[in-house]
């Protein structure tokens, strides 16, 4: 016993007293450690001075100065800050006389031994012998660049041609995009970083232009090579250039501004097989060059810099000026409407730099009305390029149709649909008859000026584009010129109709979207051809005479305010009786309005589009079956509409187009003309053109059983169930057919013929509530089979089993071109197919959506699954009964079965056990890219050993909330040992892998093995909590990595996260240190036996060079050394003692009172150090 206590106050003596004794000197020593610290702050102070003047005077030799010194002055500066906030506290605590704050003066005692050693070692690390060194010569790889903008943007732009630079696939990239907005910087500044990294030998760069000069583009090349050329004729001249481009192993040529195909062996240039290590970057505006010049993958679109970007460009040209208040809200303004477009921004910033705060307004307003040719300087830098864009343009059309994109407001989104009327309206096309003929050809003409880079695609839908402010103010500037004689003053805020000598002149008037609220009389307007007026929000009355000295009208656009939720207050607008007088008028758009007798239009006998989108009306009268020349008539959302005479829709036998969604619904079931009090559905019979229809039918029954239509070729037709209209005016929009969708919506079994005729013209058909007697949709609803749709919806059909059931003795081929099946609340449902399919069927199916299934048990056997060829996107939620979703047992081997699964979703799942059921080693997942697994409680692991093996496209991971998951990836491959047929066992590799996220799996052992971890190339975010038998992150078992491998990288992980891991150790026990180059946001939270992060990681300020935040248990931690930290914030106290280095007691302390100290002190000790353990970082 005795020599057990000598033992232990041995131990004592040795560990712990010394770390008493170095704790006691931050209390009793604080006074001269307080001196001692400002005396190291003056030294380091004087130092710093005298660098600085040493770098005055290297700056004006124009000498640069050492990137070190530029780092430790940085490094100053930062201890500088912390140096002011502890004089502070130092002062404090020194104030307080003979009753100090004990615990306070601990932690800054610790806080001033800390930051001494820092300064310290800046004081050694500043005795530089120089601080800067001479400016190189420009050598042959400085390349002009110009205005450079190395912006996100840009630069990813230019990482991507880089690239493709570096691979052997590709010889030629096309960057594309508008004049100005900075493509030829781009690849001068792609040539010279290329050179500088010794990608390429050499680089040469040549001008092509819209008229190429053969000679002149040889003779850049060759200036670039070191290459004269003397008397040579032109075959000659190409023969030395091959000659000498075929002497470099890899030489890149820079081709700017091209305009149409080049003969590169005309130039002499090798090209393709010819020369592997010649390759073309080329720039054009116009995307068809890029298919001509190069393969589709080639091509890089260089798009606008966003808001931020364009500022910062801006500001740097405009000047200081734009920091005064009073421009700075201008000079956002002007900015603004440079749209991202580099040239612009560059050329208005300069232009304005030095103007007063009165010519910055008066360059703001010139922009917001259009004038920008007036603003000195930015007509040559900037619109001549888009002249010349215009000016290529093939033909006047799409130049028309250009024009009239910059009618609208600016920044407004321009639906073609509404673009296709006007266009058919002004009658710019003289081949096109019919509707759809003129939204093909303006659908070409728009894919023709977004390659040309005049147009970009719309924010808000598909359908629409978009014209850049100053694109558009170049338009209107040519749109307003004598050729064509605009006036556009859409959007501007008017309140009163624009003052003018005269209008005589003038084509088109656009005046949309202000405030205008009276209308002027007597107008004269004899080549006025369209007229937009819509948007006006106080214009409720048009004088009767308005229209009179404009009979030239063909567009009339009258539309009012659009509002959000559609409200009988608007006011009546009655038409004007000059109306009738537009005998020409080819389109009327009467949209948002409450109109009262509308029978005067029956007079427009040249009318063609009528449109009353969103309008008041209660009946169409009789007189508007007068309009024989009607194409398209428009009745969408006009929910008033009860009534529509009998035969009237008849009578409009040039109909094309008819839409009333959200409109009319009282169809008359039947009977003749004189037995009837409304319209019937079998008045459309007799449209002969009728190719677009969209229509809501109440009553099945008055569906005619002759409803063939044979010439639609779009349709939306909803039959059953009135929706309530609420749904369709939270937000009034066009919403027209694309194809041809039929909705049923709680119709009785067995269905009406004319529902069933419909049936095999249908695209896309959703069925919604079944009624009794629906057990199937094949052969129940159709015998044939449905092999015309491409999409399917079913959902709240309580009585549906199955989707196809062939042991009823019909065996058609079934959904054979289906490409999108959603099943949805189907609480009968089973299986997706009763019996055996035919081959074919469901042989297109790419995306499978199921939800609130409670009965489905296997989603896919064996048998469907070999069917299902194309199968690319799997989402299923909320199906408590199904414990397996593929079926692969049973699955011929011998031959590869490759899923095209792309995308597999699984979320609330109770009762799955088996994603991949049974084993087939020649099952593979070669293009499975992402899995999302959430709330599958009683599953164990993700994937076999053999199906894994083929995840290399897999980018995404995330398995959160499954409470049995112990692997993601089997130890075996079914359910007992592991067969010994397996073909070719290899690790497992996921090399495109970039989001890693694993939550709240709580008995997880391991995530992936450090042989799998090594291919985690790409991998960019990793998350992990809630796992409690989890010890590391990543496995290392003896053996696992190859002696030959010194260290482990994660090249592209940015963002690690590790929270609530009551049993982790470390990130990996392998015995080799870590890299991580991108690693920029470090946290980990509730791990309280994590002693280290990783064995033998090195100095981690090196190790993570972009690290920008590092946080434990909720606390910033300012020294980016993962390993310190976890030591500091976690280990054991014993461990923590004896891993530290104790520093003796300041030697000013005597003896004396170390010996005497009592044991109460002792006590504040421990609790001060306690204290500061958890509130260090805190305080910083």
């Amino acid at each position: 016993m005795t020599e057990l206590i000598s033992t232990v106050i041995i131990i004592l003596d040795k560990y712990f007293m010394k770390w008493i004794r170095q704790h006691i000197s931050y209390l009793v020593c604080f006074q001269s450690k307080a001196e001692g610290f400002r005396k190291q702050v003056e030294k380091l102070e004087v130092l710093k001075d005298k660098v600085q003047r040493s770098i005055v005077a290297a700056k004006r030799k124009g000498e640069n100065i050492e990137p070190e010194v530029e780092k430790w002055l940085t490094a100053v500066e930062k201890v500088n800050e912390d140096v002011e906030k502890l004089e502070d506290e130092v002062k404090k605590s020194s104030s307080n006389g003979w009753c100090p704050d004990w615990t306070s003066r601990f932690c800054l005692s610790r806080e001033l031994k800390k930051i001494m050693h820092s300064i310290a070692s800046l004081q050694e690390e500043g005795k530089f012998s120089k601080v800067s060194y001479p400016e190189p010569s420009p050598g042959i790889e400085s390349l002009p660049i110009g205005d450079c903008c190395p912006f996100q943007t840009t630069v990813s732009a230019m990482n991507q041609i880089i690239e493709l630079l570096k691979g052997e696939e590709c010889s030629t990239i096309c960057v594309f995009g508008m004049g100005g907005v900075g493509k030829t910087t781009l690849v001068k500044e792609v040539g010279k970083k290329v050179k500088k990294d010794k990608l390429f030998d050499e680089v040469a760069i040549a001008v092509v232009s819209q008229a190429p000069d053969l000679i002149k583009i040889q003779d850049e090349i060759a200036e670039a090579l070191g290459l004269e050329f003397h008397k040579e004729n032109a075959i000659g001249r190409a023969g030395r250039l091959h000659q000498r481009l075929k002497t470099e192993r890899r030489v890149l040529i820079i081709l700017d501004d091209v305009w149409e195909i080049l003969d590169l062996g005309a130039m002499g240039i090798p090209h393709g097989a010819e020369h592997r290590g010649c390759k073309i970057l080329l720039t054009t505006r116009c995307e068809h060059t890029c298919n001509v010049m190069g393969s589709p993958a080639t091509k890089i679109l260089l798009n606008n810099l966003n808001e931020h970007e364009s500022w910062a460009l801006f500001s740097s040209n405009a000047g200081v000026i734009v920091g005064s208040p009073a421009v700075n809200v201008v000079a956002t303004e002007i900015a603004k409407k440079c749209g991202g477009l580099p040239l612009a921004l560059v050329a208005v910033g300069r232009a304005l730099s030095d103007k007063d705060i009165d010519g910055w307004q008066e360059a703001a307003k010139q922009l917001k009305e259009c004038k920008p040719m007036s603003i000195q300087d930015v007509g040559a830098d900037f619109f001549s390029c888009l002249k010349l864009s215009f000016d290529y343009l093939q033909g006047e059309e799409i130049k028309s149709i250009f024009l009239l994109c910059c009618v609208f407001p600016e920044d407004r989104d321009i639906e073609l649909e509404y673009l296709t009327r006007l266009a058919m309206g002004q009658g710019l096309f003289e081949d096109v008859e019919t509707v759809e003929e003129g939204r093909r050809r303006v659908r070409t003409m728009i894919k023709g000026l977004k390659a040309s880079c005049l147009l970009m695609d719309g924010d808000k839908s598909k359908g629409s584009v978009k014209m850049h402010d100053l694109v558009r103010a170049f338009a209107i500037s040519i749109a307003s010129s004598e050729k064509y004689v605009f006036m556009v003053k859409a959007g501007l805020g008017l309140k009163n109709w624009p003052k003018r000598d005269t209008f005589a002149h003038y084509t088109v008037i656009s005046l949309m979207s202000n405030k205008i609220s009276n209308l002027p009389f007597g107008l004269e307007c004899p080549k006025l051809h369209t007229l937009l007026l819509g948007g006006n929000r106080g214009l409720k009355m048009f004088p009767d005479a308005f229209f009179e000295g404009m009979k030239a009208l063909k567009v009339l656009e009258l539309t009012g305010v659009n509002k959000k939720l559609y409200k009988y207050s608007l006011h009546i607008t009655p038409l004007p009786a000059s109306l009738q007088l537009l005998t020409d008028l080819r389109m009327l758009h009467l949209h948002h309005r409450k109109l009262s007798d509308i029978s005067i239009l029956g007079k427009l006998k040249k009318l063609e589009m009528l449109s009353l989108f969103a309008s008041h009306i209660n009946e169409l009268p009789k007189e508007m079956g007068e309009l024989k020349n009607l194409k398209l008539l428009d009745l969408t959302y006009c929910r008033s509409l009860k009534k529509i005479p009998p035969n009237l829709i008849s009578c409009l036998s040039a109909l094309e187009e008819l839409y009333m969604k959200g409109s009319f619904q009282q169809w008359d079931v039947g009977g003749t003309t004189m037995e009837r009090s409304s319209a019937s559905l079998s008045e459309l019979n007799s449209l002969l053109n009728l190719t677009t229809l969209h229509v809501e039918i109440i009553n099945a029954k008055s569906l005619p059983n002759s409803f063939l239509f044979t010439n639609l070729l779009r349709f939306q037709i909803c039959i059953g169930s009135k929706s309530p209209f609420a749904m369709f005016t939270r937000k009034l929009k066009y919403d027209y057919p694309t194809t041809r969708a039929l909705e049923l919506k709680g119709i009785d079994s067995p269905m009406p013929i004319g529902v069933k005729v419909l049936f095999e013209r249908t695209e896309d058909l959703s069925l919604i509530g079944l009624l009794e007697g629906s057990h199937n949709i094949v052969p129940n609803l159709c015998s044939r089979g449905f092999n015309g749709l491409t999409s399917l919806s079913v959902r709240n059909c309580d009585e549906l089993e199955c989707i196809s059931d062939t042991t009823q003795g019909v065996h058609p081929v079934a959904f054979q071109n289906m490409e999108t099946m959603h099943l949805t609340h189907l609480c009968g449902i089973k299986v997706l197919s009763v019996g055996v399919l035919p081959l074919g069927s469901f042989r297109k199916l790419r995306v499978l959506t199921v939800e609130h299934c409670g009965r489905l048990s296997t989603l896919f056997p064996a048998e469907l699954l070999q069917l299902l060829l194309n199968l690319e996107i799997v989402r299923i939620n909320w199906c408590g009964e199904m414990q397996e979703v593929f079926q692969i047992e049973g699955i011929p081997v011998g031959e590869e079965h490759v899923l095209l699964l792309r995308e597999l979703k699984l979320d609330i799942l109770p009762r799955l056990g088996h994603i991949w059921k049974g084993f087939n080693a020649y099952v593979s997942l070669h293009n499975l890219e992402v899995i999302e697994i959430e709330r599958c409680n009683r599953l164990r692991n993700l994937f076999q050993p053999s199906i894994a093996q083929s995840l290399f496209k897999l980018e995404c991971l995330k398995i959160l909330d499954c409470m049995e998951l112990q692997q993601i990836i089997a130890e075996e491959d079914g359910l007992g040992q592991e067969p010994s047929n397996i073909r070719d066992k290899k690790s497992l590799n996921l090399p495109k892998l970039k989001v890693l996220e694993v939550e709240d799996c709580k008995k997880l052992k391991s995530l992936f093995p450090v042989s799998t971890a090594q291919s985690f190339l790409q991998l960019k975010q990793l998350k992990v909590s809630g796992s409690n038998e989890l010890k590391t992150i990543i496995s290392c078992e003896y053996g696992e990595i190859s002696a030959a491998v010194d260290k482990f990288v994660l090249p592209q992980l940015s963002n690690l996260e590790l929270k609530a891991l009551p049993v982790l150790e470390s990130f990996c026990k392998g015995d080799f240190p870590f890299e991580w180059p991108s690693l920029e946001e470090v946290v980990v939270d509730t791990c309280p036996k994590m002693t280290t992060f990783a064995l033998a990681a090195a100095d981690g300020v090196q190790n993570m060079p972009k690290l920008k935040s590092l946080q434990v248990d909720d606390q910033i931690i300012n020294d980016h050394d993962l390993n310190a930290a976890i030591n500091h914030l976690y280990k054991g106290k014993l461990e923590f003692v004896q891993k530290s280095d104790p520093l003796m007691i300041d030697e000013d302390c005597s003896n004396k009172t170390q010996q005497t100290w009592s044991r109460s002190v002792l006590v504040m000790c421990l609790h001060a150090e306690c204290l500061a353990h958890w509130n260090l970082e805190a305080r910083h």
